[in-house]
């Protein structure tokens, strides 16, 4: 059995009911603290004046500063354009297609017979 194949057959870990609850009740506690710090950070910034908010933005705090990194210009490939008939070229081929038309025509009716 190769490495490869050991990992395609990886055996699942099985939790006991009791592992189980223990990770759900950590897990409720970790969420539950996020929901409280959540809360009264929003009733914070809702108590702000417009210059404390102002403020706050330029000096927050580093946990939550946002990495903004710039990224270099995506360069954009020009399209070929096909070439376009005018709307001038477009109106002489209608008018040479509907005299070529009506040649046909009178030629399908001055059929001798």
């Amino acid at each position: 059995m190769s490495g490869k194949e050991s990992k395609k057959h990886k055996v699942p870990e099985v939790l006991s009911w009791q592992q189980k609850k223990e990770r759900a009740d950590a897990d409720e506690v970790v969420i539950k603290n996020q929901v409280e710090e959540l809360f009264s950070w929003t009733t914070m910034i809702q108590n702000m004046t417009d210059d404390q908010l102002k403020e706050y933005v330029l000096n927050r705090p580093k946990n939550l500063n946002l990495e903004t990194k710039k990224k270099a210009p995506v360069k954009k490939a020009k399209k070929e354009r096909k070439p376009r008939a005018s709307s001038s070229s477009l109106g002489i081929m209608a008018s040479i297609w509907k005299f070529h038309k009506e040649d046909d025509d009178e030629a399908a009716c001055n059929i001798p017979v």
